[in-house]
């Protein structure tokens, strides 16, 4: 396994816009990406951070395939949830491994939801199956619907729940979202030109999709009332679309990915708000990550990638 850093850290980097938006929430997010999970606040300082990459001359180097991560949760425990290729864990706020559930290729999971019951459930891409789990152990298995002829790799990306206790499933070779039931029955399904990465289901019904070039929102009846595209963000390049966060006010959290990006500009910006007519309120650019978030490798490219994924809104620090 590869060296597994844990660093706190809480220097200061001023990476905000427009600090006095009364639209912009304070806050904390959660970050999963491809080293590890971290959280940060809106002023760009970290109070926690887990890393699974080999630290070289103080950066991150080229993260082990099995310890690559996608998706990341804090539980009301205080515990964090993680998973990567090959596995998925329960992490102590001092970031010791409280449970750990592993595979090996060409099993492969990405992602992982916690339960109201306190079980988590994640996707095996290899059996294409629901995989429950209490504290690790695995207690159930459901089959979910999938492209055999895609590779393990290719066929999921993150798995969210809904308000309705359905999940919605971005079938990566497909190029859809798909809402199932725990039985694993396909109940609706929106195409999106490429690349699926995350979806939820707002508050209002509506269902919010990430993919590689953009965020759609569509009703019940697959109607699109609002779209966010690259062309929208004229401040920065926007890589991939990534996980994200709707506030209540409308505005949009959003992850802006640079996993393969080719040009160190195209990561000057790592996560942004927008508000519903797509202006800019706030930005955390990379260098808020220097001497914290280690990043990981990229050997074609030789770039430290931060490769951010799943986020969380964690809320206001002081409440």
């Amino acid at each position: 396994m590869s060296s597994i850093r844990l660093i706190f850290a809480a220097a200061f980097v001023s990476s905000r816009l427009f600090a006095g938006d009364p639209d912009v929430a304070p806050g904390l997010i959660l970050i999963a990406s491809g080293e590890g999970i971290s959280v940060f606040n809106r002023e760009g300082e970290m109070s926690f951070g887990k890393f699974f990459v080999p630290i070289v001359d103080g950066k991150g180097g080229e993260t082990a395939w099995s310890d690559i991560g996608y998706d990341g949760w804090r539980l009301k425990s205080g515990n964090y949830l993680c998973s990567a290729h090959e596995w998925v864990r329960e992490i102590s706020p001092k970031g010791e491994i409280v449970w750990e559930y592993r595979v090996q290729k060409p099993v492969e999971l990405k992602t992982c939801v916690p339960l109201p019951n306190g079980d988590v459930i994640t996707t095996d891409a290899n059996t294409q199956e629901f995989v429950w789990l209490t504290k690790g152990q695995v207690v159930k298995r459901v089959p979910i619907p999938g492209a055999m002829k895609a590779a393990p790799h290719s066929r999921y990306n993150l798995l969210r729940p809904t308000p309705v206790g359905t999940f919605l499933l971005a079938m990566r070779a497909e190029k859809a979202f798909i809402e199932i039931d725990e039985s694993g029955k396909e109940l609706w399904r929106h195409p999106v030109p490429d690349l699926p990465v995350v979806a939820e289901r707002l508050a209002n019904g509506h269902t919010l999709m990430a993919w590689r070039s953009g965020l759609l929102e569509v009703t019940a009846k697959h109607e699109v009332v609002w779209e966010l595209t690259p062309t929208d963000i004229a401040e920065f390049p926007v890589v991939i679309f990534g996980g994200f966060h709707r506030f209540e006010n409308g505005n949009t959290l959003i992850a802006n990915s640079d996993w393969h990006h080719h040009d160190a500009k195209e990561a000057a910006v790592q996560l942004f708000e927008v508000t519903r007519d797509k202006k800019v309120v706030w930005k955390l650019g990379v260098e808020a990550f220097a001497g914290k978030k280690p990043g990981s490798l990229e050997p074609k490219t030789g770039n430290i990638e931060h490769r951010i994924v799943g986020i969380q809104w964690l809320g206001d620090e002081k409440k």
